[in-house]
């Protein structure tokens, strides 16, 4: 059992632990715990899954990088083989249920029970931003009966579309608090991500807002654009503001478990740099538009970078040695974990314009993500915006397409490659290659390849078809009756199945 001693050290640093900050389920930590305390444990156990575990897969999944051909630890990842009981998929689904979502669901409601609206607003943004990711990778979730313990130990499996709309609303509802008894001094250590600057959080809340709107636009267009014309309407107004500024959880030390969860869980726990190479789709896009921030993403390997064709990790070692070749993305022990940058937040609004309509905003909400991005990673944009990565005159997909594929670049940096791939699966960007089963395994592609096309990987289990979200979880499976209807369906079936949003 933990000790308080370490429990309080990993409070104000962090740690990338399986089951740090359990205070549920810890018999020697008081029941009665802080709601300053509460907070930081929910941050640091979502913080943990979204960068560690679903970071990981979406990051092949993205084909932002490929598993090494010297090595085996992603393997299962590369060829979409997840199942229920793949320990990643269990182990993350009830980390952010009982790990994240049950203490920040106490902090709620003893802030709410006071009247604290202040931190009340962040326990909603953590709730909202936990379970959109939930619903978007798992598909049906518990969420109304999902934190009751003993009262309802097989609580009821909620509607995607019913967990989005009162993610929606309670978004709302918090925001419309009165903020000003709000002591900020007694939260400024455990508030991880801002510092209890309630400002920012209130802008985080409203980016939240317009990715909500914007996932669900297809399959609700009449709510979203509705809610999405009042929200700009708002910050036109100057009634609300958006993000100004990254959300990122940035105090890590390169210490043992101390962290960030990226690296502790790849490199130090794994003792190898070599798993993770870049890949071939990603590469060749940065490269066919003179993209600078690859020199920013990866390490070349001398002087060159290259990049693996997805599914190239059984190529023998006597052809080639990946980690000797190709690229390595910077995976460092104190780089931040980023849950949204100001980059998303810049190009969401230009979708949102783009939606509406208003092509001149969207061209100017796009410019400023993409040089935002730039500006992040310290690369140079140079002429892009009115050369490669210009934004087109005309065609509503075309201009959607860039808007997406600059969200497929930035969520490069810091392994957010299931932000990208919820993307992908939404719009259809970044596009399939037509040529995935002429492409060989190795490094080198054809000269008929469309830089920036995803590759179906050279051992996919898919039947052909990318992955869309998650096997739904072994541990809900085997202790929650409500949960039967997923036991019919094969794993290999499920992660091709269309979460609600998707028409």
């Amino acid at each position: 059992m933990k000790k308080l001693s370490i429990i309080l050290s990993i409070v104000l640093l962090l740690s990338a632990c399986d089951n740090f900050l359990d205070i549920n389920e810890n018999p020697n930590y008081p029941t009665d715990v802080s709601d300053e305390l509460l907070l930081t444990s929910a941050i640091a156990a979502v913080t943990n899954v979204h960068c560690a575990d679903w970071g990981l897969i979406g990051s092949f999944w993205s084909q932002h990088w490929a598993q090494n051909n010297t090595s085996s630890q992603y393997k299962i990842y590369e060829s979409y083989a997840l199942s229920s009981n793949t320990n990643v998929i269990d182990r993350s689904y009830r980390a952010m249920f009982v790990d994240g979502l049950s203490d920040n669901e106490i902090f709620m409601k003893k802030v709410e029970a006071n009247e604290n609206w202040g931190p009340y607003l962040m326990g909603a943004v953590i709730k909202a931003f936990g379970f959109q990711y939930l619903v978007d990778m798992y598909g049906n979730v518990p969420y109304s009966e999902a934190f009751l313990g003993a009262e309802k130990l097989n609580p009821v499996v909620d509607n995607g579309e019913t967990i989005y709309a009162d993610i929606y609303d309670l978004l709302i509802e918090a925001l419309s608090k009165d903020y000003s008894d709000f002591v900020a001094e007694l939260y400024e250590t455990n508030d991880i991500i801002f510092h209890a600057h309630i400002e920012d959080w209130e802008a985080f809340a409203h980016s939240l807002r317009l990715r909500i709107l914007l996932r669900q636009y297809d399959a609700n267009s009449g709510f979203a654009n509705d809610e999405i014309s009042k929200l700009i309407a708002d910050l036109e107004a100057g009634n609300i503001y958006l993000l100004d500024k990254d959300v990122a959880v940035t105090n890590f030390e390169d210490a043992d478990s101390k962290s960030n969860p990226l690296y502790e869980s790849d490199q130090r726990q794994l003792n190898t740099t070599n798993n993770i190479r870049a890949c071939a789709t990603f590469i060749s896009f940065l490269e066919a538009n003179g993209d600078s921030r690859m020199e920013s993403l990866f390490e070349p390997i001398d002087g060159q970078f290259l990049g693996l064709v997805p599914g190239s990790y059984n190529v023998p070692s006597t052809e080639f040695e990946a980690h000797k070749i190709i690229a390595a993305p910077y995976i460092e022990p104190e780089m931040p974990v980023f849950w949204m940058t100001y980059a998303e937040s810049e190009l969401l609004i230009a979708e949102a314009y783009l939606r509406l309509g208003n092509v001149e905003k969207a061209k100017e909400y796009y410019e400023s993500g993409v040089t935002a991005s730039f500006d992040r990673m310290g690369a140079d944009i140079g002429e892009l915006l009115t050369g490669a990565y210009a934004f087109p005159t005309s065609g509503f997909n075309d201009q959607l397409k860039a808007i997406i594929m600059q969200k497929w670049v930035d969520a490069a940096e810091g392994g957010r490659g299931l932000e990208s791939h919820i993307e992908r699966v939404r719009t259809g960007f970044p596009e399939e290659s037509q040529i995935s089963d002429q492409i060989p395994e190795g490094y080198e592609l054809p000269d008929n390849y469309i830089p920036g096309t995803l590759i179906y990987s050279k051992k996919g289990t898919s039947g052909g078809v990318l992955p869309r979200r998650f096997p739904y979880a072994d541990s809900e499976l085997n202790f929650n009756s409500n949960a039967a209807e997923y036991k019919s369906l094969p794993d290999a079936d499920v992660i091709l199945q269309k979460v609600w949003w998707k028409n």
